[in-house]
């Protein structure tokens, strides 16, 4: 039996495809009133004869990562976990949110794999985790991490949940962690990189002069199970298909959506203005802020993210980026109820 927590989001709803068409027993978490209809109509996009019945093998869990006894009960006669639940936020009211349930939720599933003997763990992380290199922009994962005022709390709170990984291999738990850049695929536009997707849609007139990595959820998926059902244990991989600029991304989305690519650039003063502005508006309204200090600034930084090791380690070639934005557009013009302001997760 493999667990997976997390199954509704991005990764965790194409992990479950992925493992159903291999044919493997899963069972996955959600939390009390997830939508899971979501993940359903996933499945039958990429597999329109059979999805339904690869979903229905799905066994779903009611569960919460924080909450020790339902995490004992999921557990039970499970084998392999893989640990996709965590919270992704940039707004520094939700700090405390992203210790306790990244950081504190990964030592109880640590724990509590340790305790009924789970043969592998595979916990999907983040690049935000890898660190900053002190010279030029190549980031890869021989990097080390350091304090630094300029780390978000979502960075810390993915380097505090890898610590505990590595604390439970110390202690004779085989892992693996994945460190994915930006991941494309169909997902909850409210809490995705498909937010940028429907931002581009709903005509977004400015970009930033920032590069980073970008890779399908469809490659995440597939490297994590490559590197759980291998011989690899105690090792970080970096996951990534290409580097591109910010600008170049939202480009392909307004292609396949039909829409004029954002044409103005904001430099750092109109960025610095911009989340400043937000965080006024913000107050005044009581709405969570759309853009924040770090995605600000991080959209004006230029990183550049290796691929290579886990390129080496299994052999795995990667979908360019064109097809994931092409995926991520074409499914949500099929399904547009989940752009709708009224769907949540």
């Amino acid at each position: 039996m493999i667990l997976v927590t997390g199954g509704t989001g991005l990764v965790g709803s194409h992990l479950l495809y992925e493992l159903a068409v291999r044919g493997r027993q899963v069972r996955a978490i959600k939390r009390s009133g997830s939508h899971i209809g979501l993940v359903r109509q996933l499945f039958l996009w990429y597999d329109p004869a059979h999805g339904e019945e690869l979903f229905s093998n799905i066994e779903w869990v009611e569960g919460d990562i924080n909450d020790i006894p339902s995490m004992q009960e999921a557990l039970v006669g499970v084998r392999y976990v893989y640990h996709c639940a965590a919270v992704v936020s940039f707004l520094p009211d939700d700090s405390q949110l992203m210790m306790k349930v990244n950081v504190e939720g990964t030592a109880n599933l640590v724990n509590l794999s340790l305790q009924n003997q789970v043969e592998k763990f595979c916990h999907c992380s983040s690049v935000a985790a890898v660190g900053r290199p002190e010279r030029g922009n190549h980031v890869d994962e021989s990097l080390v991490w350091k304090t630094s005022g300029s780390n978000s709390w979502y960075s810390i709170s993915k380097y505090g949940s890898e610590r505990e990984v590595w604390r439970g291999a110390e202690e004779g738990l085989a892992s693996v962690i994945v460190n994915p850049t930006v991941i494309v695929g169909p997902g909850d536009p409210s809490r995705s990189s498909a937010q940028l997707y429907q931002s581009v849609k709903n005509g977004l007139k400015f970009y930033t002069n920032g590069v980073t990595g970008f890779v399908d959820a469809r490659d995440v998926a597939r490297l994590m199970v490559l590197l759980m059902e291998g011989d690899i244990s105690g090792e970080r991989f970096i996951i990534n298909s290409e580097n591109l600029p910010y600008r170049d991304l939202f480009t392909l989305f307004a292609k396949y959506a039909g829409t004029r690519p954002p044409r103005y650039r904001a430099g750092r003063f109109l960025t610095e203005m911009a989340w400043r502005l937000e965080k006024v508006r913000s107050f005044l309204t009581g709405q969570k802020p759309l853009i924040t200090r770090e995605t600000a600034r991080s959209g004006n930084v230029k990183r550049y993210f290796s691929n290579e090791k886990v390129i080496k380690a299994t052999g795995y070639t990667f979908r360019p980026v064109e097809e994931a934005a092409e995926n991520t557009s074409l499914f949500f013009q099929k399904h547009p109820i989940y752009l709708s302001p009224d769907f949540r997760m």
